[in-house]
């Protein structure tokens, strides 16, 4: 059969149990800072309290109740400076928590420590204690003395003095209003408890703090295990903070979002209060398909790796609007050196990338038809020959020229000469291969690389080339302009030609083993410009073989 105080026992020792269990799992995080140190002293004092509170309370005499009453002291008086502690440390005070400070609000609770152990030499903290005539289990009325006062007194200055530190940050800290709300919780519950005791109203005059515990532990635990709340002490959130352009991040060890400035929030729209102490992979793969953390950036715990920074530039997508940006990850640290979260910058590069792409543009591409520059095109065709002459296989090279050029620019304006490029060169593109290399040679002429093909072959797609320009005018003003074309064709037919000089006309293509692929290019359009000055010669819209009748030199 149980006492009359069962219940309240099982809730005395169940906040007993949480607390230890607090800080085990606080103590077992990666991250040693201040706060989570503070947090486990505060734990385990907790722990110390509701475990003696709950013996007081099943304790069969006196003697027993003032043993218990002396146990629980051991932890009580240290309650409420640390809980002040842990705001200081949460709002990011700790600038003002120097060691004589810290010191200092511990005088008070080892001085009652000291006095509730020797009370029966001085009666300086219980003028007695006596045991009440009228209560089924033993119970003591405690009868305060002039020291119980004054401990009294900075038990409640210590709690008040953390409410109002936290409601003067609500408005500026509304990132943390989840933390703020559980502290608040746990300053608050407690002391109202104490009015309530105080005051004479309680049950049986049972003291309520350790009952009220039960909630305010259970509270923190679950901030503690969901949001992460004291893994990674916050960076105080200045004017500094909230002006800088860049997006700044900062998560804790387990990835878990702990802060933000209004920077991020305009990169990341969706990202609002409720997402601290969540992970941000969700909201950051809305938005590009590049990891969060692109390589393990957490060391082994120690300085060695301080000065490390990843850095990588991502595509970005807000709505249907595209960016680039510099993602420069690092990790944040404590005094000590330990690790204690992740710091993430996001530096907008949008226009840097946009004037490189314009660059790479104008070095690589023709500023008309867009298709390749000449310079980029011997680059790229260099490379395609000498693979090609290691693989033994043919390739072959096309120029042509369109015929008449000067008087379509004569006759329609240089504007429709404009359009006849741009209409010429989208008809190759629909024509060739991806693998084939389009290009503007120069003026009205263009150049094909045609990797796989001998010369035959290459003659046969030029003349599919020639009969769909001819097939397909240009439509300008007044009705259609008809273009032809010119060709000339040169090709290198690799090992598996059989020999040079083949069907190309490649005589000296191979005159020396050692002639680079530079070399062997030139010497290919060279040949091809030769059979394209037969074909014009020959009467236009023609194709001829480099080494064919009227194509050498």
């Amino acid at each position: 059969m149980g006492t009359p105080y069962s219940a309240i026992l099982t809730l005395i020792i169940t906040a007993g149990v949480i607390n230890v269990l607090m800080g085990i799992y606080a103590l077992s995080g990666r991250s040693k800072v201040s706060m989570v140190r503070t947090f486990v002293a505060f734990s385990l004092m907790s722990a110390i309290y509701t475990f003696g509170s709950a013996l007081e309370l099943a304790a069969g005499s006196l003697e027993e109740i003032v043993l218990w009453i002396k146990i629980q002291y051991l932890g009580m008086p240290f309650l409420p400076p640390l809980n002040l502690l842990l705001v200081m440390y949460f709002l990011g005070m700790e600038k003002y928590l120097r060691r004589s400070l810290r010191i200092g609000l511990f005088i008070v609770p080892a001085i009652t420590l000291i006095l509730v152990m020797t009370n029966e030499a001085h009666h300086l903290y219980y003028r007695d204690i006596l045991l009440r005539p009228d209560t089924l289990t033993p119970k003591a009325d405690l009868v305060a003395g002039p020291w119980y006062l004054i401990a009294g007194a900075y038990t409640f200055g210590c709690m008040i003095g953390g409410v109002v530190l936290l409601l003067v940050q609500w408005r500026r800290k509304k990132m943390y209003r989840f933390q703020m709300v559980t502290l608040l919780f746990g300053l608050t519950l407690p002391l109202v408890g104490d009015f309530f005791y105080l005051g004479g109203v309680t049950p049986d005059g049972v003291d309520p703090i350790p009952v009220i515990m039960t909630l305010t532990s259970a509270a923190y635990m679950w901030a503690l295990a969901s949001r992460g709340l004291f893994h990674v002490v916050p960076i105080a959130r200045d004017s500094l903070f909230e002006s800088m352009r860049d997006g700044v991040l900062v998560l804790d060890m387990e990835d878990r979002l702990v802060d933000y400035n209004a920077a991020a929030a305009g990169i990341i729209p969706e990202l609002v209060a409720t997402d601290i102490g969540q992970r941000l992979d969700r909201l950051w793969r809305g938005h590009t398909d590049a990891v969060l953390l692109p390589r393990d950036t957490a060391g082994e715990g120690n300085a060695k790796d301080a000065g490390v920074v990843d850095i990588q530039e991502i595509p970005w997508a807000i709505e249907d609007r595209s960016y680039h940006y510099q993602v420069r990850t690092s990790i944040v640290r404590n005094r000590g050196g330990l690790e204690a979260g992740k710091l993430i910058v996001l530096i907008d590069i949008t226009q840097r990338v946009q004037l490189q792409e314009q660059l790479r543009q104008m070095a690589y591409y023709d500023g008309l038809t867009g298709v390749y520059n000449r310079a980029r095109f011997m680059s790229l065709c260099t490379s395609m020959l000498s693979e090609a002459e290691r693989a033994g296989e043919p390739m072959a090279v096309i120029l042509f020229d369109i015929d008449h050029f000067k008087r379509i620019n004569d006759t329609y304006g240089h504007d429709v000469g404009d359009q006849a490029l741009l209409h010429i060169a989208d008809l190759c593109r629909r024509a060739l291969r991806t693998e084939d290399l389009l290009a503007r040679y120069g003026g009205e002429v263009f150049v094909i690389a045609l990797p796989g093909m001998d010369a035959a072959r290459a003659e046969s797609a030029a003349h599919r080339i020639r009969r769909e320009l001819a097939a397909q005018p240009l439509s300008v003003p007044g009705g259609e302009l008809r273009m032809t074309a010119s060709f000339g064709i040169a090709a290198s037919e690799g090992a598996a030609g059989g020999g040079a000089g083949k069907a190309g006309g490649m005589e000296g293509a191979r005159e020396a083993d050692g002639a680079d692929a530079g070399a062997l290019l030139k010497l290919l359009l060279k040949q091809a410009g030769l059979a394209l000055y037969a074909a014009k010669h020959g009467g236009r819209d023609a194709v001829r073989l480099a080494g064919s009748e009227g194509a050498s030199a």
